[in-house]
C-alpha cells in the first residue's frame, strides 16, 4: 500500500476520497421511494441511514452546520429535500450499477452495514438507558464508527490479509498502527469530521475500540460508543470480559445489557428483513468479513437498462429552473466521487482556453492556455476530445506551469481533464483527482462525459442569457442617457428665454415687493435648470452647491413664491411659524426645497376649500442621539386610512396624499434619509395628516 493514501488524511485542505458501492438493497429501496408519485424526504432518509456509505456521501457533499438538529435522520431528510429528484434517482442507480474498484464485494459491504446498524442501535439504546441527553449523537457515532475499516479494505492492497490474521478488533488496531501509522478508528473519526459531525462524536468514534479500563473517566458519549462495541463483541463470542467491560462503562446491570442486546438484535433483523437484506447473526458481531462476496450478484444487476436509466436521470438533473453550478457540484460528488471542477472555456469565435471566473480561485480567469500547447494536458484534452490525466512532477513546475499551478490551487497532486462542447462554446472541465486514483471503467468515463456535457450546456446557456441581458440593459441605458441629454438641451432654451424676460420686467418695475418675487422666480428657474442638468449628467462632474440650508429663509421664500398659486387661490389658509434664529440644517437648499414643495403640492391638492395648512420649524430636538431641527407640516384635510399610511413612502399611485397619486413621497423620503434625516407621518381619517421631518444640524466651524 502507498503510505501517501494514509498521510493525505492529515491534510485539512484535502477531503479524503471514499468511493465505495452502497448496499444494493438500500439503493434499490431508495429508488423505489424516489420513483413514487409523492416521494417523502423523511421516508427516503429512513432508508439512507441504514447504509453508512450513503450517509457519508450525502454529508460529505453538504457537511452538517453548527445550528442543525442533532438528529441524523432530520439532517439526511433535509439534504434529500434540497437535491433535484432526478439527481437523487441517478445517485441510487449509481450504487446499483457501481462495482468495487478493488476488494469490497456485496457480502463484505452487507456485513459492514449490518454491524454498523447494530452498533448504532446499541449506542442509542444505551444512551437512553443511562439518561444521556443526546441519543442521536450516540447513534451517529455507532453508524459511522467503521468507515475507516471500509476505506482500508478498498484502498490498502494488503489489508485483507491483515484482517484475516486479526482475531479481534484490538489486535487489528495494533497491526494497522504498525503497518500504516493510523488505525481504522482514527480514519473513521477524520471522515466523520469531514461530514461536519461535532468533535464529541469524532472522539467517540476514535476511541470506540480502546481498552475499557482507560475510558472510565472519558466523556459519556465515548463510554457509550465503547460499551456498544463491547456488547457487539459479546453477541458473537459470549466472552464474560466483554459484558463486564460494557457494565463498567455504562454502570448498568448485566441483565439489563443482555436484554438490551436481544431487543436490538431483533430490531436490526426486522429492519433488514423489510428491505430484503439477508441477515446472518454473525454479521452483527464482527465488523468485517473476508468471504461470501459474489461477483455474480453484481453482474445480474449491472444491466443495460439500469445504465440507460442512470444516464437519463443524470441528464435530467440540469433542468431549466435549476442552478447549474450547484447541481454540477452535487452531481460531481454524488455520482462521480469527485469534487466540483473548474472550467476552461474557448469561445466559438476562436482564441485560447481561458479559465472561467471562480470565487474560490480569483486568479483563474487570468490563466490562458493555447489549444496547440504541446505540454499542457488541458490543451491535449481539448485538441483530442479525450480525457487526460496530470500528475505533478517531483520537480515543479514540470512541463506545464499552468497545469502544475492549477493542481496546487485545487489541493491535489493530479488532475482529470474532461473535454466538453455545446452550441455556445467549448472547453475542458478540470477535476481535482489524486494521481493514483482509479477513475473506473467505461461506465464511469461515460457518466463523467454525460454530466460534464449536460452541466456545461446549462452553464453556457445561463452565461449567454446573462450576457444578452447586460447588452440589452446597456443599450437601454445608452438610449436613456441620450434622451435625457436631448431633453436637458431642449429645456434649457425656454428657461433661458423666460429668465431673460424676467430680467427685462425687473428693470421696468419699481415695486419692491414685486421685484423680490421676480428675484425668487429667477432663483427658482435657476434651481429647475440645475435639476435638469443634474438629471442629464452621468459623469458626476457637475459642481454641487452648499451642503446646508437656512430653513427659515427657505420656508419664507417658498411661501412668497407659491403661497398665492397653491393655497390662496384655492381658498386654503397657509400659516407659517418660524424663528429667525433657527440653526442651519445639514441638507442642501435644492434638496430641502424639493422636499417641502412636494409636501406643499400634495397638501394643496388634498385639502378642500376652507382647509388649513400649518408649517412650523423648531430647534432643540434630539433624534437618534443627535441634535436636530424639526419641520412640521400639518393639514386638517380628509386624512388617510392606516393601511395607506403603512406604505406611504413606497411610491406608486396608491401611495400619495393627493387624489391623483404619484411617487413624490418616495422621492421626499429618499432626499431626507440620504442626508441623514428622518421623516414620519401620522394620519387619521377625518382628522388630517401630520408630516414631521427631523434634520441633523450642520456642523459648526
Amino acid at each position: 500500500m502507498q503510505t501517501t493514501r494514509i498521510s493525505v488524511l492529515r491534510r485539512p485542505a484535502v477531503v479524503p476520497t471514499l468511493r465505495l458501492p452502497g448496499l444494493r438493497e438500500t439503493a434499490a429501496a431508495l429508488l423505489r421511494v424516489l420513483s413514487g408519485s409523492t416521494p417523502s424526504a423523511k421516508e427516503a432518509a429512513r432508508i439512507v441511514v441504514l447504509d453508512p456509505v450513503l450517509v457519508f456521501e450525502l454529508l460529505q457533499t453538504s457537511p452538517l452546520e453548527d445550528h442543525e438538529s442533532a438528529s441524523l435522520l432530520e439532517a439526511i431528510a433535509q439534504r434529500i429535500d434540497n437535491i433535484d429528484a432526478g439527481l437523487l434517482q441517478a445517485w441510487a442507480l449509481r450504487h446499483i450499477v457501481q462495482q468495487s474498484r478493488h476488494h469490497i464485494g456485496i457480502g463484505t459491504h452487507r456485513h459492514h452495514c449490518l454491524h454498523s446498524q447494530f452498533v448504532a442501535e446499541l449506542s442509542s439504546q444505551i444512551a437512553r438507558e443511562t439518561g444521556y441527553a443526546s441519543p442521536d449523537d450516540a447513534y451517529s457515532a455507532g453508524l459511522l464508527h467503521d468507515l475507516g475499516l471500509m476505506w482500508l479494505i478498498e484502498y490498502a492492497d494488503d489489508y485483507l490479509q491483515i484482517l484475516a490474521d486479526s482475531p479481534d478488533e484490538r489486535s487489528l488496531t495494533s497491526r494497522e498502527l504498525e503497518r500504516y501509522g493510523q488505525d481504522h478508528a482514527e480514519i473513521s473519526s477524520i471522515l466523520a469530521v469531514r461530514c461536519g459531525l461535532p468533535a464529541g462524536i469524532a472522539d467517540a468514534i476514535a476511541l470506540h475500540q480502546a481498552d475499557a479500563g482507560s475510558l472510565v473517566t472519558a466523556h459519556p458519549l465515548v463510554r457509550i460508543a465503547a460499551a456498544a462495541e463491547e456488547l457487539a463483541a459479546y453477541r458473537g463470542s459470549q466472552a464474560p470480559l466483554n459484558l463486564e467491560n460494557a457494565r463498567r462503562l455504562t454502570q448498568l446491570d448485566g441483565s439489563i445489557l443482555v436484554s438490551l442486546l436481544a431487543d436490538t438484535t431483533r430490531t436490526v433483523q426486522e429492519r433488514a428483513g423489510m428491505l430484503g437484506i439477508p441477515v446472518e447473526t454473525a454479521m452483527l458481531s464482527r465488523p468485517w468479513a473476508t468471504t461470501g462476496d459474489s461477483s455474480a450478484d453484481s453482474d445480474t444487476i449491472d444491466s443495460g437498462i439500469a445504465r440507460a436509466a442512470l444516464r437519463a436521470f443524470a441528464q435530467s438533473s440540469f433542468g431549466k429552473g435549476s442552478s447549474a453550478w450547484t447541481d454540477f457540484t452535487l452531481a460531481s460528488r454524488l455520482l462521480l466521487g469527485l469534487d466540483a471542477p473548474v472550467l476552461f472555456v474557448k469561445p466559438l469565435e476562436g482564441g485560447d482556453l481561458a479559465g472561467a471566473a471562480n470565487p474560490a480561485h480569483p486568479g483563474l480567469n487570468q490563466i490562458r492556455i493555447a489549444t496547440d500547447d504541446p505540454n499542457s494536458v488541458i490543451a491535449e484534452a481539448y485538441r483530442d476530445s479525450v480525457e487526460t490525466r496530470f500528475q505533478a512532477s517531483p520537480r515543479p513546475p514540470g512541463r506545464s506551469a499552468a497545469d502544475w499551478q492549477l493542481a496546487r490551487w485545487l489541493a491535489s497532486d493530479g488532475l482529470l481533464c474532461v473535454p466538453w462542447n455545446n452550441s455556445f462554446e467549448s472547453g475542458v472541465a478540470v477535476f481535482p483527482c489524486p494521481s493514483d486514483e482509479d477513475t473506473g471503467e467505461e461506465v464511469d468515463h461515460g457518466l463523467r462525459m454525460l454530466l460534464t456535457e449536460a452541466a456545461t450546456t446549462r452553464i453556457s446557456e445561463r452565461n449567454t442569457e446573462e450576457r444578452m441581458r447586460r447588452e440589452i440593459e446597456e443599450a437601454v441605458g445608452r438610449r436613456y442617457v441620450d434622451h435625457a441629454r436631448r431633453i436637458a438641451h431642449e429645456a434649457s432654451n425656454p428657461l433661458t428665454v423666460i429668465k431673460t424676460y424676467l430680467g427685462i420686467i425687473d428693470e421696468k418695475v419699481e415695486d419692491a415687493t414685486l421685484k423680490e418675487q421676480l428675484n425668487l422666480l429667477s432663483d427658482e428657474l435657476d434651481r429647475v435648470g440645475a435639476l435638469i442638468r443634474k438629471t442629464s449628467d452621468f459623469t458626476g462632474t457637475l459642481p454641487t452647491g452648499p451642503a446646508h440650508s437656512g430653513v427659515a429663509e427657505i420656508l419664507h421664500d417658498l411661501r412668497a413664491l407659491y403661497g398665492e398659486a397653491l393655497f390662496a387661490r384655492r381658498g386654503i389658509h397657509f400659516e407659517l411659524h418660524t424663528s429667525p434664529n433657527l440653526p442651519v440644517a445639514a441638507i442642501p437648499p435644492d434638496a430641502l426645497k424639493q422636499v417641502l414643495l412636494n409636501l406643499f403640492k400634495n397638501a394643496a391638492e388634498a385639502l378642500p376649500e376652507g382647509g388649513k395648512l400649518t408649517v412650523s420649524a423648531v430647534s432643540g430636538i434630539n433624534a437618534n442621539g443627535s441634535p436636530c431641527l424639526e419641520i412640521r407640516v400639518v393639514d386638517n384635510g380628509p386624512g388617510m386610512p392606516p393601511e395607506r399610511v403603512q406604505t406611504l413612502f413606497a411610491g406608486g399611485p396608491r401611495n400619495s396624499t393627493k387624489p391623483g397619486g404619484g411617487v413624490g413621497l418616495a422621492v421626499v423620503r429618499d432626499l431626507v434619509t440620504s442626508n441623514g434625516g428622518t421623516i414620519l407621518c401620522r394620519s387619521q381619517l377625518g382628522s388630517g395628516t401630520v408630516f414631521q421631518i427631523f434634520m441633523p444640524l450642520a456642523a459648526t466651524v
